[in-house]
């Protein structure tokens, strides 16, 4: 009797194992024993969906925060400024080059956001609960960005205008701090440049000497601030 049992109950097990004592549509009696459900294409669809979400996440994270630990579980926190900026902030044709959580000292007040380094302009921008504010620097009227210490391993960094002082501190010293700084001083740099393009081009067009024309748009090519191309529509207006 004992081993009729045994063999039966060898036999009811490999019944299970092989999927032959029961059979649905959806799902056989084994994996509803494991609780591993089939693969159909709306839960296939469903994990599509939560793997784009966690690479976009990812790609968020590097982009404003860092992905190293300590950036990395701040994220959350900063996520709710990452979307103000992305949907209500951000202008068209904007791209983000660089970005930094950073507490703004704004008289009394101290917001924590992200200082953000675009091709346009930089932007603090911070949402806390019901609380969002932004405030953009535009790199034309920037005179200068000053670092100073603010602990061991943090830097406080003040942004110069002609109207206004702006000082964000706890702000991580590493290298995301150094790309910040350089991606920012380069776009002064060109804003000035473009800028003094600008004069140059409207002192050309005002001038009633073509022969001093002509040699003042030979020296902006040489020194590379015009381009060929632009070089030759210049002389083209100088000579009519």
């Amino acid at each position: 009797m004992g081993n009729l049992l045994i063999y039966v109950f060898i036999l009811f097990f490999y019944q299970i194992i092989s999927g032959k004592l029961i059979r649905g549509d959806k799902m056989s009696f084994f994996k509803k024993i494991m609780g591993t459900f089939e693969n159909t294409p709306e839960r296939q669809a469903v994990l599509d969906a939560k793997e784009r979400t966690k690479q976009e996440d990812i790609q968020q994270r590097e982009k404003y925060v860092g992905t190293s630990l300590y950036r990395g579980m701040k994220y959350t926190f900063y996520k709710p400024a990452i979307d103000y900026f992305e949907n209500t902030v951000q202008l068209a044709n904007e791209i983000v080059l660089s970005s930094l959580p950073a507490e703004y000292d704004c008289g009394n007040l101290e917001k924590k956001g992200l200082l953000i380094a675009t091709n346009m302009r930089v932007v603090f921008v911070t949402k806390i609960g019901n609380l969002q504010l932004y405030t953009p620097f535009n790199y034309k009227y920037m005179e200068g960005v000053l670092l100073a210490s603010d602990g061991i391993a943090q830097k406080e960094l003040t942004i110069l205008t002609p109207a206004l002082r702006a000082t964000f501190d706890d702000i991580l010293n590493d290298d995301r701090l150094n790309k910040f700084i350089d991606v920012v001083q380069k776009q002064m740099q060109d804003s000035k440049d473009n800028h003094r393009l600008t004069n140059d081009k409207k002192k050309l067009s005002t001038s009633a000497d073509p022969y001093s024309d002509l040699e003042k748009i030979a020296n902006l090519r040489d020194k590379g601030i015009l381009t060929e191309e632009e070089f030759l529509e210049e002389k083209k207006k100088i000579l009519g």
